[in-house]
């Protein structure tokens, strides 16, 4: 919930990574058409044409298969809409606020597009408080959360750009900022993606002293909640580690499945499969199937220590899917 309107500093070069971007996070629906104009219509999306529904490959058992997806692209990242049948049945709902798992997904945009009034419009439901929360008054910026047509978080933050009085003021009213993953145990998460990305030490927040108070948790309608937060910048995306110390959450017994409803995956961009696969283990993560073909390139799976799962895709940088596509990283 912090507020930024550029990337962060203390980024290691990207050319020394290992992983140069965020290609897109997955987020399974029950209706695409419903799920793109929800998203689309309400945070400025562009649908973006795909070769075939192949991104689940390997990761559906049983008589579930993925029946069709869709790119929606901001102006720095995607999100890949899947649908799956038959319908999700026993599966688990959607995540709460507190995890663990990929928790939301945070829209950043100009206050004048009126984004949160749209999804609000087009069927989202208010988590927190119905207003938009403003927690610091000496910046410009509201926040609210609100739930998708499958129960999926969003987090929405208004910036009112023209009471910042910038020089250069950002070049696109819409940008998604952040994917969020809310853990039951910040030190080995931390540890974790420090690790993937190459040493990157993440900004911090209540660390020491918790993260508090009302206007919290008007956002995130859970009682006298206590928090501490980290971010880690991969080129074209922010990385949010929360976790709630004052709503403890425990790692499932089984992965979810990818068909359970909401942000079902983070799928980075990568230059070297082997490379990435040994970074991925040395890192503490663990390994799901083995590569497979998608989207003209070719991409495997693994799970980070909260079981979240995590594609490493090898594409031409000219690809639709690719994290390469985004001049100046959306600012």
């Amino acid at each position: 919930m912090a507020f930024a309107l550029v990337a962060c500093g203390g980024a290691p070069d990207p050319a020394a990574l290992k992983i140069y971007g965020v290609n897109y996070v997955g987020v399974s629906v029950a209706d695409l058409n419903h799920s793109t104009t929800f998203y689309a219509g309400s945070a400025g999306l562009e649908l973006i044409e795909l070769d075939g529904p192949r991104s689940a490959t390997g990761l559906v058992s049983g008589n579930v298969s993925l029946v069709g997806e869709r790119m929606l692209r901001s102006s720095n990242a995607q999100l890949r809409l899947m649908q799956f049948s038959p319908d999700r049945g026993d599966v688990p709902g959607p995540i709460p606020v507190h995890g663990p798992g990929i928790a939301h997904v945070c829209f950043q945009v100009n206050k004048t597009t009126e984004t949160y009034q749209r999804f609000l419009a087009a069927g989202g439901e208010p988590i927190g408080a119905q207003e938009m929360v403003r927690i610091n008054d000496r910046k410009p910026v509201d926040y609210a959360y609100l739930h998708d047509p499958d129960g999926g978080i969003i987090e929405v933050e208004h910036v009112d750009v023209a009471a910042l009085d910038l020089h250069v003021p950002p070049a696109n009213d819409y940008r998604i900022r952040h994917v969020s993953l809310a853990t039951p145990d910040m030190d080995a998460a931390l540890a974790f993606y420090s690790h993937l990305l190459g040493g990157q030490k993440p900004r911090r927040a209540g660390r020491f002293f918790r993260l508090s108070g009302d206007k919290l948790d008007r956002i995130s309608g859970l009682a006298e909640s206590a928090i501490q937060m980290a971010w880690f910048q991969v080129r074209n995306l922010e990385l949010e580690i929360i976790q709630y110390h004052s709503h403890p959450t425990e790692r499932p017994a089984e992965p979810r499945p990818v068909n359970a409803p909401g942000y079902n995956m983070i799928v980075f961009d990568v230059r070297n499969l082997d490379e990435a696969r040994e970074v991925l283990i040395a890192a503490g993560g663990t390994l799901v199937g083995g590569v497979v073909p998608l989207d003209g390139g070719e991409i495997f799976y693994g799970r980070d220590p909260d079981g979240n799962l995590l594609g490493f895709q090898r594409v031409d940088a000219s690809a639709v899917v690719s994290s390469q596509n985004f001049k100046n990283n959306g600012i």
